[in-house]
């Protein structure tokens, strides 16, 4: 279990220099994808997430960072939970690893544009649920479509959808499109930038361990569990 969150480590997800021409990195974005499996298209171009699509009935191997993407000068680490909260199978032992081994800069919650679901709505609960109410500072909704009319579309949608527009409020109004196929360089790249805006503008903060474990403490269902670590989250004193 612990190779499958080596930083450094891929699977499925092509090298972005096949994209890009090297450039120097500055710090790390590492970064946290979930969502509704729908909203994307897993293919051997797809920069974030590759071909390999999550195996639900097996979350130890579905659970994988990619290796170092070199995108707009920084080193990016992508952690795909993709279509996890869909699952019955406690996530604890991998979340506590993760969170053990890695800063996350950043969640991004994948939506399909125009199509908000129950679904949808349980992958941000689930997010809450897991990482607690304090992860909502660090998320940033993805919208994705299939044709650029529908990327056109958003402020109309937002017009129209009023649980669409909570749900961006619950965000901090944090949002940005992108191709379901997350093949087109120049987007993900804007997704980039706006992840290290984020960043900047909490003054360089991530969601730690800390605020992980801090999480737990009001989580009755997992007083008394042990981390990957061996220390005991029941820190309730």
């Amino acid at each position: 279990m612990n190779s499958l969150l080596k930083k450094g480590e891929m699977s499925g997800s092509p090298q972005l220099s096949d994209f890009i021409e090297p450039s120097s990195v500055g710090h790390r974005l590492t970064i946290v994808l979930f969502g509704n499996s729908a909203a994307v298209q897993f293919q051997h171009d797809n920069i974030l997430l590759g071909e390999i699509q999550p195996n639900i009935e097996n979350v130890a191997i579905s659970m994988t960072v990619a290796s170092q993407l070199k995108i707009s000068g920084h080193c990016v680490s992508v952690i795909n939970l993709i279509g996890l909260h869909e699952t019955a199978v406690d996530l604890h032992p991998l979340t506590g690893q993760l969170m053990n081994e890695n800063e996350i800069i950043a969640f991004i919650f994948v939506v399909r544009l125009g199509q908000l679901t129950d679904a949808d709505k349980m992958g941000l609960e689930w997010l809450q649920r897991v990482f607690g109410d304090r992860v909502l500072q660090f998320v940033m909704i993805l919208f994705t479509y299939e044709s650029q009319e529908e990327s056109d579309s958003i402020i109309d949608d937002l017009k129209k959808n009023s649980a669409l527009d909570r749900l961006i409020e619950k965000c901090g109004k944090r949002y940005h499109t992108c191709s379901k196929k997350m093949n087109n360089l120049s987007e993900i790249k804007d997704l980039t930038n706006r992840i290290e805006q984020l960043f900047i503008d909490k003054k360089q903060q991530c969601y730690t361990s800390e605020m992980y474990n801090n999480a737990l403490r009001e989580r009755p269902d997992l007083q008394n569990r042990t981390c990957p670590s061996g220390k005991n989250t029941n820190l309730v004193s």
